[in-house]
């Protein structure tokens, strides 16, 4: 089994013409949030309609929930970048791993 055990499901509502604001947001939140808390980094995906979605990796639920981010000041600034840039950003799931079948 992989290492990575839990997994976060984010859906993310991007405003128009911040698409690029959101995505080096986000790469930013998501390299510091891996190097600093531990996380297995994430994957960013767009849809047709502009939508974008990603999955969080965390080794276990417990490892992701005593994160934390004090003192990440550049961390925070580039999060509340991400978040303006989008109408809405929501968590619509949030499991342990069952099966893995990636070939990466």
């Amino acid at each position: 089994m992989a290492s990575y055990q839990h997994a976060v499901l984010y859906v993310f509502e991007v405003l128009p013409d911040q698409a690029s604001e959101f995505e080096s947001a986000w790469e930013a939140v998501t390299v510091a949030i891996k190097e600093q808390c531990g996380s297995g980094g994430s994957r960013l995906y767009k849809s047709d309609s502009g939508t974008y979605w990603a999955h969080a990796l965390w080794p276990s639920r417990e490892a992701m929930q005593s994160a934390s981010l004090e003192g990440a000041e550049e961390l925070l600034a580039n999060r509340q970048r991400m978040v303006e840039a989008c109408s809405n950003i929501e968590a619509i799931g949030e499991g342990d791993l069952v099966a893995d079948f990636w070939s990466i």
